[in-house]
């Protein structure tokens, strides 16, 4: 009888046992999963400030192309400001231009009228 107790014994602990390993076997594929998740998180997050260091560079030089632009918008003003003194200055100088020639003009005719009138004069005196 103390035979058999032991055997039965021998067999619950040996049951005991396989679930014992059975239980290990899961909490060691548990362990391995939460690993393997862990190891997948940790490229995604990799991977994810990548992407972020790269989408800062073109941060970064969309900054630097704005203010390049912005410089380049100042400039331009600039130089179209400068353009529109000269195109002021120009025409005021065809305006004085066209002031002047007009005057010639009357010049011109009155020295013809002068012409004409002595030539009326040359004409009676040997006439």
């Amino acid at each position: 009888m103390a035979l058999e107790f032991l055997k039965n014994k021998i067999v619950l602990l040996m049951q005991e046992r396989d679930k014992a390993i059975s239980r290990a076997d899961e909490l060691i594929d548990s362990v391995q999963e939460k690993t393997d998740r862990v190891i997948q998180l940790e490229n995604e997050k990799r991977d994810l400030q990548s992407r972020l260091t790269l989408a800062d560079s073109e941060i970064d030089s969309l900054h630097d192309q704005r203010d390049s632009l912005t410089t380049e918008k100042t400039d331009l003003e600039v130089e179209v400001e400068k353009l529109r003194r000269e195109n002021d200055s120009l025409q005021n100088a065809i305006d004085t231009f066209e002031v002047a020639f007009e005057y010639k003009e009357k010049e011109i005719e009155g020295l013809q009228r002068q012409i004409e009138e002595f030539n009326l004069e040359m004409d009676e005196l040997v006439g």
